[in-house]
């Protein structure tokens, strides 16, 4: 394979009129791309001094950002994208781990360009230099192995980490992309990501290195409100984003032209592909894909109109070319088909590593035994393989957790959340409540929407596994982004206290033993108060808590309940009644029980009422 300037000079050659960049006001062919980048190239030659040196720029997504990209590749150099809107001192942390020979902003950031060269860092617009006649001597080959980019990481998972790879990888990437999706010189692209993205980089090159043409949208200055329109008038045929922006940017209308939808970055949901059967044309394809910077596209799952909806969660889907998946235990086992475990990605195209960080590199990649040539990269999402080898994608390891020692499943919770009525948009998470995990559902409500933790959990218990059911309901206004328009779950409110449904007036208990279990469901649960039919799963009831109930069981019986009489006789008369069976069976009677306000369960004098309720727990 050739370099990424190799390879676009090739599209310019077979046909330099076609349309490479498409703007609201003018479209660039590639001829007139290929002057512009030459002439930016040897500007930017000119103040890096020689090739191998590494240029920092900062651009907002439009022309400016496509032409200094390729225009630092061109000179042979590695562009290294920067948020301009990060603090400063962060800022001027990365340049002063990257030591850049150049910076090339927009002139916008003129000030900021001006700040951050220091110390012998030249710096230069891009907008003069594409006045500059272009030199009539070439600039110089560039080796496929050459450094292409550092790709800085949003620090979602951490402090920012600086992803480098190689024009090789990139021109293997876009070669899968090309492949899955059947990229040709007719499609138009969609260019939402912001520079600093690497999701743009399989974006611009996927067209630009297949002949297409790069439609960029500056979705910080622009907003979302008019992207409907503006993807209609570009006549758009392959769209690109993270699903929430997905399900913001498609209205009620259809898009006649959009051949393929394409979604990457987290998790999809069923509502996703629903939106995409009711507003894409006959044939249309959505396809859902895995990748990360330290890799690149390594599954992925295609869908047409005509296609019925899976069940559960939306699959990652398949193989695709040089890319292999393994899912690992905490010790770095295969866990068994059917398991969860860490998606972990063989081939020889991986990323080379961290910028400067060589123990974490060798943590997250290592060299296959077997073949020297490939490398393993352990990416820290979580997955399971299917009954028919599709993988299922889960979404992070540090943003889950362990119950009864299985991984929360979120994904087929989430989807269950969307499909709420009056709920328009919906996360799950795992929140500590002193170290101890509870599932926690975050929603927003449409216009009509009804904030209804008890019937939306009715409705949930027949559709999902009891063991994720959320213990916690919170509806917020919006949910909260990362400034790469993923969902910030880090940023998710924590839960004030248990919330539970709106209760009618139950019976209260008629024997000591249902108080005394009202009162340890009180304590578990942190419910003001409880009576005897109350419902198990309404009340907030997980598995965590019946671990926790079986604890308190343990200690006042010496026996236990099994989980599915727990999880299938829901009220307190019922488990009272089970319980009662279970002690006449080890020959050890009730006798008088109850719970003591405000302390731990122990035996009281039979002459003091019976009470459920805790005073000191807030009812929610």
């Amino acid at each position: 394979m050739q370099s990424i300037p190799e390879t676009f000079r090739r599209q310019v050659q077979a046909d330099p009129s076609h349309p490479a960049v498409g703007l609201d006001d003018r479209t660039l062919t590639y001829r007139e791309l290929d002057a512009a980048t030459d002439a930016v190239g040897h500007a930017v030659l000119r103040r890096a001094r020689r090739p191998g040196q590494r240029v920092v720029l900062l651009a907002d997504q439009g022309l400016d950002a496509i032409v200094a990209t390729l225009a630092i590749l061109k000179a042979g150099s590695a562009y290294v994208p920067l948020d301009p809107q990060l603090p400063l001192a962060e800022l001027e942390r990365i340049v002063g781990a990257v030591e850049p020979a150049l910076v090339v902003a927009e002139r916008r950031y003129t000030e900021l360009a001006r700040r951050l060269a220091v110390s012998g860092v030249d710096w230069m617009h891009i907008d003069p230099a594409l006045a500059d006649a272009t030199s009539a001597e070439a600039l110089p080959p560039v080796p496929p192995e050459s450094l292409a980019y550092i790709y800085f990481t949003s620090g979602s998972t951490g402090q920012p980490k600086g992803v480098c790879d190689s024009h090789l990888n990139v021109v293997h990437n876009v070669h899968r992309y090309t492949v899955t999706l059947q990229i040709t010189a007719n499609d138009r692209l969609t260019l939402l990501q912001a520079p600093h993205f690497s999701g743009a980089v399989s974006s611009l090159f996927g067209a630009l290195l297949n002949g297409a043409s790069a439609h960029p949208y500056d979705v910080r200055s622009r907003g979302l409100s008019g992207a409907a329109a503006w993807m209609r008038s570009h006549a758009i045929t392959i769209y690109h984003s993270v699903p929430f922006i997905f399900r913001q940017i498609l209205p009620e209308e259809e898009f006649p032209e959009l051949r393929c939808i394409r979604l990457e970055g987290d998790r999809a949901s069923r509502r996703d592909i629903e939106i995409f059967k009711r507003h894409c044309r006959p044939g249309a394809v959505l396809a859902n894909g895995l990748g990360a910077t330290e890799c690149g596209l390594v599954r992925q799952w295609r869908i047409d109109t005509s296609a019925p909806l899976p069940e559960g969660p939306v699959p990652i889907g398949g193989p695709v070319p040089d890319m292999e998946v393994v899912l690992l235990s905490d010790d770095g086992a295969e866990v068994a088909h059917g398991e969860v475990g860490e998606i972990a990605v063989k081939s020889r195209y991986l990323a080379l590593g961290y910028w400067r960080q060589p123990e974490l590199t060798a943590r997250r990649f290592r060299t296959d035994p077997a073949d020297a040539s490939v490398r393993l990269y352990r990416s820290g999402d979580l997955g399971r393989f299917t009954g028919e080898g599709s993988l299922q994608y889960l979404g992070r390891k540090d943003a889950h957790a362990k119950m009864l020692g299985k991984w929360v499943d979120l994904q087929t919770l989430e989807n269950a959340l969307h499909s709420l009525p009056g709920v328009r948009d919906a996360v799950a998470a795992v929140q500590y409540d002193d170290d101890s995990p509870s599932v926690v559902a975050y929603l927003v409500l449409g216009r009509d929407g009804r904030f209804d933790p008890g019937a939306f959990r009715r409705m949930l218990a027949a559709r999902v596994p009891a063991a994720i059911l959320p213990s916690h309901w919170i509806a917020i206004d919006n949910l909260p982004l990362q400034a790469n328009l993923k969902v910030d779950r880090g940023a998710l409110p924590w839960p004030p206290g248990r919330l539970h449904s709106q209760r009618t007036t139950g019976a209260q208990a008629d024997s000591d033993l249902e108080a005394m279990l009202c009162g340890i469901w009180s304590d578990v649960l942190g419910v003001a108060c409880v009576e005897a039919q109350d419902d198990f799963l309404s009340l907030g009831g997980d598995s965590l808590a019946v671990v926790r109930i079986n604890n308190r069981l343990r200690s006042q019986f010496g026996c236990e309940l099994p989980l599915e009489s727990l999880f299938g006789h829901r009220s307190v008369r019922d488990i009272a009644a089970e319980l009662r069976n279970r002690l006449r069976d080890i020959g050890q009677p009730p006798g008088r029980w109850r719970c003591r306000p405000n302390d731990t369960d122990e035996r009281v004098p039979e002459s003091k009422p019976a009470s459920a309720c805790r005073s000191s727990i807030p009812r929610q």
